[in-house]
């Protein structure tokens, strides 16, 4: 005698979809959203030139290709400061600004810019900006110290008082040298005040868009009456081609100083050509839109938002939830290869339509911190630690996630960029379930690797191949346990 799925294990399957589902949408948000950080920060740079506008001695004072003893006076000391400002020696700057400020008849102008500018060499940006304000304050005319006034504050992320000073140092009389190195800001500001983002389309294949698994188990069950053998048999994976896009877009718009409002928005998702046609009858579409909007305070070591968000996730032609919250991040810049990062998130999950007739609201908390340490100038490894708190009405769906997550970002010269990533997921329930078997704890593994082409970009469009594999194994192996890869080229646009 067997036995088919009752109602509540359908409905509980149904919410498995959609909680996995859930977890997609995180690494995929988590994937976008470190991507438009990367490419901001890509674009900004890809403006400025390197090399110091004043490595060329010529462009402010000669020294013949000679080595020479330098005395202790005002005519030895002033061109010196200024020949190691222009190589960047900064010990031997430090030394002889020390010398030149006890010498009578100094200069005040130019012990001010020097130690603005090692204050900015090592990462003292309020003391850089004091002292080569001052130094114009001494003399306004001073081109040089309001160029380095104008790089410090860029730096530090104060743009706007920094475009002022850019542009009034165009207008003054500069070498030609420095021409390019201006230009190379000016269009690192006009990047600053624009949107950034992109859009991508293309085909994919998922080897398992219902998340199953296909299994069948059999349990004998004796009473008076004899005994009896349930079967139960899991749908089978359901294959399908699809049409697979994502946008991502953000701006910070300043206020004063370091002080912003961040808006950052993203969409993403999957149309199935494959569908359940049994009833119900279920389709695998599914998108997800986040908006977020709020406070944004940026320097050049800091960067902490204050995030509220929209979220909303549409699957099987309707509107399932949405979600409300609020996102806290803080990035800390070490040094100039080091980053650490800590986030907090909370969120409010409400279920929409049909859902709500199943399905009760629930509340998800997340805390994490991740590093990544830059490898040279063409390779960058990430990693970090999770973990998500889940609070439901009944105890037995409330869980607890833990999660690892290590990744690398390799630029090749062959004009190929690799992003690679391996996440570990621990997800344990508060109490057992035990009409499904007992407590639940799921150990998924997923592995995600996208290569984007310049090579062949074509109008500014880059081919991208995504690739992703996801293992997930359950105690309750019957009803949770799957395997799934998802694959797509996409053509991207960004902009």
């Amino acid at each position: 005698m067997s036995m088919c799925l009752p109602v509540r294990l359908v409905l509980i399957l149904a919410f498995t979809l959609l909680v996995g589902a859930a977890w997609a949408d995180e690494d995929d948000t988590r994937r976008l959203l470190n991507k438009i950080d990367r490419a901001v920060s890509e674009r900004e740079r890809s403006h400025l030139i390197d090399i110091d506008p004043a490595t060329d001695d010529s462009s402010l004072i000669t020294i013949e290709g000679r080595t020479y003893n330098v005395q202790n006076t005002l005519e030895d000391l002033g061109p010196a400061i200024f020949v190691t400002l222009n190589l960047q020696q900064w010990p031997k700057v430090r030394q002889f600004v020390e010398r030149y400020r006890q010498l009578p008849g100094h200069e005040e102008k130019v012990v001010l810019m020097a130690e603005g500018m090692l204050a900015r060499q090592e990462k003292r940006y309020g003391q850089a900006t004091a002292h080569l304000r001052a130094a114009v304050a001494v003399d306004p005319a001073f081109v040089r110290a309001k160029l380095e006034l104008a790089r410090a504050l860029f730096e530090d992320n104060q743009s706007r008082e920094a475009k002022v000073l850019f542009d009034e140092v165009a207008a003054s009389a500069i070498p030609e040298q420095v021409i390019p190195v201006l230009e190379g800001y000016q269009g690192a500001m006009q990047e600053r005040r624009s949107w950034h983002g992109s859009v991508a389309l293309g085909a994919g294949y998922n080897s398992n868009v219902n998340q199953a698994n296909g299994m069948t188990t059999h349990t004998d069950v004796c009473d008076f009456f004899g005994c009896y053998r349930f079967s139960r048999k899991m749908p089978e994976p359901i294959k399908s081609s699809s049409l697979v896009y994502d946008a991502v877009a953000e701006r910070r718009f300043q206020i004063a100083g370091h002080h912003h409002v961040l808006v950052r928005g993203l969409s993403y998702g999957n149309d199935y050509h494959r569908h359940k046609k049994d009833e119900p009858e279920t389709y695998y579409d599914e998108n997800t839109s986040v908006i977020y909007a709020g406070y944004n305070y940026l320097s050049a070591l800091n960067d902490v938002s204050v995030s509220p968000l929209f979220e909303s996730y549409y699957g099987d032609r309707h509107n399932k939830y949405q979600a409300s919250g609020l996102r806290l991040e803080w990035k800390r810049t070490l040094t100039e290869r080091l980053q650490l990062s800590l986030q907090g998130q909370q969120k409010h999950f409400r279920f929409q339509g049909e859902e709500r007739d199943y399905f009760e609201n629930y509340d998800e908390r997340l805390v994490g911190g991740s590093a990544s340490y830059l490898l040279g100038g063409q390779a960058l490894v990430y990693g970090g630690l999770t973990y998500t708190r889940r609070t439901q009405p009944q105890e037995s769906a409330s869980n607890k996630e833990y999660m690892v997550s290590f990744g690398l970002y390799r630029m090749f010269d062959v004009g190929l960029n690799l992003n690679a990533t391996a996440l570990y997921r621990r997800t344990r329930y508060d109490e057992p379930d035990y009409f499904l078997g007992g407590l639940r704890e799921d150990r998924q593994q997923v592995y995600i690797a996208n290569l984007s082409m310049p090579r062949f970009k074509v109008a500014g469009v880059v081919p991208n191949l995504y690739v992703k594999r996801t293992i997930n194994a359950s105690t309750i192996d019957w009803a949770y346990q799957y395997r799934q890869t998802e694959v797509a080229l996409k053509l991207e646009k960004s902009f």
